[in-house]
């Protein structure tokens, strides 16, 4: 009777001791799904922090655009010959140089006036620098003059003088903070008389 009496408390200590290991793996393993699900949510935040940090597609933001306007400030054409495009976008680490491309020559007369308005981009691009192109070597054209214009007076104009006719200017629109640049894009416009 005793040795079935101790069979019996053994059984019972060992189905004991099953259940209490039983159950701290059964706790082991929730806490490492927990610790899983916290690295899942970090993840997935990291990945939204990104995206907010990142620029909307480019083709989603609308482009500037570019008026011709006489003397007295009344447009003569709605929009201006040019061009506009992204340098590179949500991705400018590896960008090195920009090729100004030849373009065709808008028509103008000595004091008239280009407005170009960026008030359409969202976000607002926080450098704008206008650029003076030399094209004396139409296979490398590069700057000649580059002068910052302040991105928060969304318009600009300038007044055409003898000097300008016939050269090529671009508008350079950059998107930084204060570590990376995220966005580039550019308007290219050549004057001729």
């Amino acid at each position: 009777m005793k040795k079935n009496i101790l069979t019996l408390v053994i059984l019972l200590f060992s189905i004991l001791l099953i259940g209490c290991n039983n159950e701290i793996r059964e706790s082991q393993k929730t806490e490492e799904i927990i610790e899983v699900s916290k690295q899942e949510k970090q993840s997935e935040k990291n990945i939204i922090e990104s995206e907010e940090e990142s620029l909307p597609s480019f083709t989603d933001i609308d482009a500037p655009s570019i008026t011709l306007l006489s003397s007295n400030g009344e447009k003569k054409f709605p929009t201006f010959d040019h061009s506009y495009g992204e340098i590179c976008w949500n991705n400018c680490d590896e960008f090195k140089q920009y090729n100004y491309p030849s373009i065709h020559s808008g028509k103008v007369e000595i004091g008239d006036q280009l407005q170009v308005d960026w008030s359409s981009l969202k976000p607002l691009p926080t450098e704008i620098h206008l650029i003076q192109i030399d094209y004396s070597d139409e296979y490398n054209l590069k700057e000649l003059v580059k002068e910052q214009k302040d991105p928060e007076n969304t318009m600009f104009k300038v007044a055409i003088d003898e000097e300008m006719i016939g050269n090529q200017y671009a508008l350079e629109f950059i998107w930084k903070d204060e570590t990376s640049t995220s966005g580039k894009s550019i308007m290219n416009f050549k004057l001729e008389k």
